[in-house]
């Protein structure tokens, strides 16, 4: 799955097609091993764009960053993730990328889907289940405690324990992209038990396709 696999932790993608052909373009230079740094990253112009907030209301007519236009799958996402309370950020990109801030928790050492966090997917799985032109791109992250190794392989079996909930409740196989970054891309410090927990996490983006 590394070879066509979109990079999520520092909002950054080319954009996801369900068109063969065109995936296999868009993938063919992608990284094989995860980011040490933002400037690792295929685009690094855009980890300094500014993101756009959701304040606008939904179904305005307003394009996004780089002029991508609304499309229904755009509006139903945005409203239901206005109705559920998740927040996002829409990431500079030639496609619509919204990414969720609401990350998905782990304990130590576990590839478990937290408790809380698995109410909140189950209920995202099942708007993305009755939904088309929405890919997902699912990118797993660990704390610093362990080896490096160890920690490459935990954050790959975060990101595919998420992909596989996801499954279960119908969500296509096809549409669902995973990464795993090990401890390379922190989201909080790793000198508290509290930023480790932080760090602990799988983000999603989610891609409507033009």
């Amino acid at each position: 799955m590394k070879k066509i696999a979109c990079l999520i932790a520092v909002g950054l993608l080319a954009g996801c097609s369900s068109t063969s052909s065109i995936t296999d373009k868009m993938f063919a230079g992608m990284l094989d091993t995860a980011p040490r740094s933002e400037h690792d990253v295929m685009h690094p112009d855009w980890v300094k764009a500014p993101h756009i907030s959701h304040s606008a209301p939904v179904g305005a007519t307003v394009e996004g960053p780089n002029g991508q236009y609304r499309t229904q799958a755009w509006d139903s996402l945005e409203t239901y993730l206005v109705n559920h309370g998740l927040d996002y950020e829409l990431v500079p990109g030639d496609y619509v990328m919204i990414r969720l801030k609401e990350k998905i928790h782990f304990s130590t050492g576990s590839s478990r889907v937290s408790d809380n966090s698995s109410q909140w997917l189950f209920h995202l799985a099942n708007f993305l289940s009755q939904q088309q032109g929405i890919d997902v791109v699912i990118g797993g992250h660990t704390d610093n405690t362990g080896a490096i190794v160890r920690n490459d392989v935990l954050s790959d079996q975060r990101a595919a324990m998420v992909k596989e909930t996801l499954i279960k409740n119908q969500v296509s196989r096809q549409i669902i992209y995973t990464r795993g970054y090990g401890e390379a891309v922190p989201a909080c410090t790793n000198s508290t038990s509290f930023g480790k927990a932080c760090n602990r996490r799988v983000e999603l983006t989610l891609i409507v396709a033009k």
